[in-house]
């Protein structure tokens, strides 16, 4: 039995990681490097070149969930290869197959994999002689999951991205223990507390909603980041406030209510959705269809900007720069520091209109003592590092525990 990481062992994202047996191959995540759209023509034809290298002859590939930097490279996969994911990440990947053209990411080729509950029977997937169950891990992405696989000897569990301060953090108490193999990630693995956790982004949201109640509020945070939705509709609400999204984020809610119902949607709970552009696609123009008892107009937010909270994205500066220039607003931002680099002209009409700029976030990674109690409560007898650029500092804390590999460097006969 063989593991090689091929990517993950000294870099946060662009994971890849496969298993093998002398009869069948399976990889967990094939993601996209985090920094693909800064290198090279040359370098970025290098990456998927070594990607495709990866998929030869491999008998199926487990996404974790639905951030880039775990599937992002899906593309270049066999068309006859499956592809396992969870509902939520079968959800959004065919929404964003809807929305963000091209999104090539094979799609139609999706096989949903349950995740084992606490008071159900496990049903695992057999690829050849490898079983591999999914379990439900709390994350920034909606439907996450950790793979338990299991070999004739051994027994390996991936965590894929996980984190106990968000709200469904006791998950963690559901994953498998004495497993042989633990491959964890250590995103965070430098920070000691996490200072927020998900539900106190909620109070400061609310806190700040309170300091000037004549403001309009504009967040901008991942569409697909649901736990963040909710707690801005909550804090929304809370102060008798009218959450506004787009049409994309109205369908990503609108779906993800369908897997569970204690997600609000557009259509019960009393969101509004604004138009940001008109579609000729046949497939988008459905949701715009479907919403349009919800339509707001900017006019109707301009008469009143206090009553309402909108998410918003850079890409439609455009629109609002037109339509949705008021004289007072906070702007704030709930999203990776990072992203904010690359938004000179977005950050110009947030300052030349002297909005008040607030940064409520937090992580969607375990921090360095969250990484410790799930090693803690999993007990395995080696544990493997990845997704992280200081994969040393395993040692700090977890000793001769920790098994140190490098990108491309076979772990045989394990």
């Amino acid at each position: 039995m063989n593991l090689t990481i091929h990517r993950g062992t000294n870099q946060i994202g662009g994971s890849c990681i496969e298993i093998a047996s002398d009869s069948t191959r399976i990889l967990l995540d094939i993601g996209l490097p985090l920094d693909f759209s800064k290198v090279s023509d040359a370098e970025q034809q290098s990456v998927v070149a070594l990607a495709k290298t990866w998929c030869v002859g491999v008998d199926a590939i487990f996404i974790s969930h639905y951030h880039q930097d775990h599937h992002g490279l899906l593309s270049v996969v066999q068309p006859e290869v499956p592809i396992f994911v969870t509902a939520g990440t079968e959800k959004m990947f065919k929404l964003n197959a809807v929305f963000m053209k091209p999104f090539v990411n094979a799609v139609d080729k999706l096989i949903l994999i349950e995740p084992a509950r606490s008071n159900l029977l496990e049903v695992p997937v057999t690829i050849g002689d490898i079983k591999v169950t999914a379990f439900t891990v709390d994350h920034s992405a909606y439907d996450a999951c950790a793979f338990l696989i299991e070999t004739e000897s051994k027994r390996i569990l991936y965590s894929g991205d996980l984190r106990l301060h968000g709200v469904k953090g006791i998950l963690y108490k559901q994953l498998p223990r004495d497993v042989d193999y633990l491959i964890l990630e250590g995103t965070n693995i430098e920070k000691g507390k996490i200072v927020r956790t998900e539900l106190e982004t909620r109070v400061e949201l609310i806190e700040l909603f309170k300091e000037d109640l004549s403001r309009l509020n504009f967040v901008w945070c991942s569409g697909q980041n649901i736990d963040r939705l909710v707690n801005i509709f909550s804090a929304s609400r809370k102060m008798g406030k009218t959450m506004v999204v787009d049409v994309y984020v109205a369908a990503v809610l609108q779906e993800i209510h369908k897997l569970n119902d204690k997600i609000p949607s557009v259509e019960s709970h009393g969101m509004r959705v604004l138009y940001t552009h008109g579609s000729d696609d046949d497939d988008q123009a459905e949701y715009y269809l479907r919403f349009n008892k919800q339509r707001i107009r900017p006019n109707d937010i301009l008469q009143n900007p206090e009553r309402f909270v909108v998410v918003i994205r850079p890409s439609m500066l455009r629109f609002l720069k037109m339509n949705l220039t008021v004289p007072k607003a906070n702007m704030i931002t709930s999203l990776w520091k990072n992203y904010e680099e690359n938004e000179k002209e977005f950050f110009d009409w947030v300052d030349s209109n002297g909005y008040h700029r607030r940064h409520i976030h937090t992580s969607g990674h375990a921090d360095r003592n969250s990484l410790v109690q799930i090693a803690e409560f999993i007990n395995p007898g080696r544990i493997i590092p990845v997704h992280t650029e200081k994969k040393e500092l395993f040692f700090y804390l977890f000793g001769e525990k920790t098994l140190l590999l490098e990108d491309e460097m076979p772990f045989i006969h394990f």
